[in-house]
């Protein structure tokens, strides 16, 4: 049985409405598993960027790496002219600026 809550008559558990006054029944009914009223709210998003020290270390690794295929096509184009002289003051030139920079 359902009491109203304007009237306070006792209804049918199936009725919506009390047959007194007319007001919408609720019901006292609990559940005892959780009350889903929908999917969850959405959490604002947080960019997850890298940290400042990490960008630091990744620009020197892509700096060393611009240094490498320097050496690589210097390289290449020495075995292509076989000429080899131009080989030593790249390399030369290339280890000075990696340890000014400190790559």
């Amino acid at each position: 049985m359902i009491l109203c809550t304007g009237c306070g008559r006792k209804n049918d558990d199936e009725a919506r409405f009390c047959t007194n006054c007319g007001k919408k029944l609720q019901s006292s009914f609990q559940s005892t598993g959780p009350v889903s009223n929908g999917p969850a709210p959405l959490e604002r998003f947080e960019s997850k960027r890298l940290p400042a020290d990490a960008w630091a270390s990744l620009k020197r690794m892509a700096e060393a790496w611009v240094y490498v295929i320097v050496l690589a096509a210097v390289g290449t184009g020495c075995m292509i002219q076989e000429i080899w002289w131009p080989l030593y003051p790249a390399v030369g030139l290339i280890g000075l600026i990696a340890w000014f920079r400190r790559i």
